[in-house]
């Protein structure tokens, strides 16, 4: 009896022991029964802790080590100045010191010596731009300059027989005065361009220039004759016709406004030559075509460009053209 009641206590610590042993191991780990998820972030969180990267199992390209080094050293970029386009046009200093005199007639003549002998080629644009400016005050205006003459109108007066007097056209009087109609008011005071316009042609540049007593006025572009076909050479102005009837060389008469009709609105015919004969300067029907070689060997010029070159030419008008 005395032995089977040792064996039951012997069983019933072992049962006190084990018990024990249980809840300190819930005491542990937090108590109460653990989830799936639960367990999922422990494990993946003890994968993460356990995650060892050891630096001979670190690889760098060495095309991407130089670039991240450039990121870090690069310094920082200047920016831009933006001012540029707003700069003022190249004039030479003699020029400068003209216009800070006021004398804008002698700087457009200095100019245009500069650019007609391309004395420095590379600023042919900018000077060009100063010249057209200048232009715009002692040509396309009323105000006079040292190439004019100042007419004050008197009873009577017709601008077709003032335009005479001053061997002019009388719609370049109306362009100049910027008048709206020929009718004229006794006293009225008109600024007339006198002296000879010149005519300087460049095949290569594609570009026609137009002259007054050897100054630069305007320059046009212009169309000229596929495979070569616009002579060169020195021409005189033969005539001259608006909304010109054209006489194909092809066979064919077709009035201004036809749709066979490539004149445009002008026509300035030159005087025929030796082996050259038909050539003269006009407007198009085909805008595109200039700045290309594509005419039968005339000039072509857009037709707001040829109106106002056709206003500035006389019979005594000297053409240029050059390769």
């Amino acid at each position: 009896m005395k032995y089977l009641m040792n064996i039951c206590c012997a069983l019933f610590f072992v049962i006190i022991s084990f018990e024990y042993c249980n809840s300190s191991i819930s005491a542990k780990e937090g108590g109460g029964v653990s989830t799936d998820s639960e367990q999922k972030n422990a494990t993946a969180t003890k994968s993460e802790e356990d995650v060892v990267i050891h630096r001979e199992d670190i690889i760098f390209h060495s095309g991407e080590l130089k670039t991240e080094v450039k990121k870090d050293t690069e310094k920082p970029k200047a920016i831009e100045n933006t001012t540029i386009k707003n700069q003022k046009p190249f004039v030479p200093e003699i020029v400068e010191k003209c216009l800070k005199e006021g004398k804008k007639y002698e700087a457009r003549n200095i100019l245009s010596d500069y650019f007609l002998n391309k004395k420095i080629p590379d600023k042919q644009r900018e000077i060009k731009e100063v010249m057209d400016t200048l232009n715009e005050e002692l040509i396309f205006s009323p105000l006079p300059t040292p190439d004019t003459t100042v007419y004050e109108v008197q009873s009577g007066d017709v601008l077709a027989r003032i335009a005479k007097q001053f061997n002019t056209n009388y719609e370049l009087i109306m362009r100049v005065n910027k008048k709206p109609n020929a009718r004229l008011n006794i006293g009225e005071k008109l600024k007339i361009l006198t002296g000879k316009t010149k005519i300087l042609i460049s095949k290569a540049e594609f570009t026609l220039t137009l002259l007054l007593n050897d100054h630069y006025i305007k320059q046009y572009r212009i169309g000229t004759g596929k495979d070569n076909k616009t002579p060169v050479g020195t021409f005189e102005v033969k005539n001259m016709m608006k909304e010109p009837t054209w006489y194909s060389p092809f066979g064919g008469v077709f009035p201004y406004g036809h749709k066979e009709n490539i004149l445009g609105t002008r026509w300035i015919g030159f005087k025929d030559k030796p082996g050259v004969c038909g050539y003269g300067i006009h407007g198009t029907t085909l805008p595109e075509s200039i700045g290309t070689a594509s005419s039968n060997g005339c000039i072509r010029m857009v037709n707001s460009d040829v109106e106002e070159l056709y206003d500035f030419v006389t019979t005594e008008t000297e053409i240029i053209i050059q390769e």
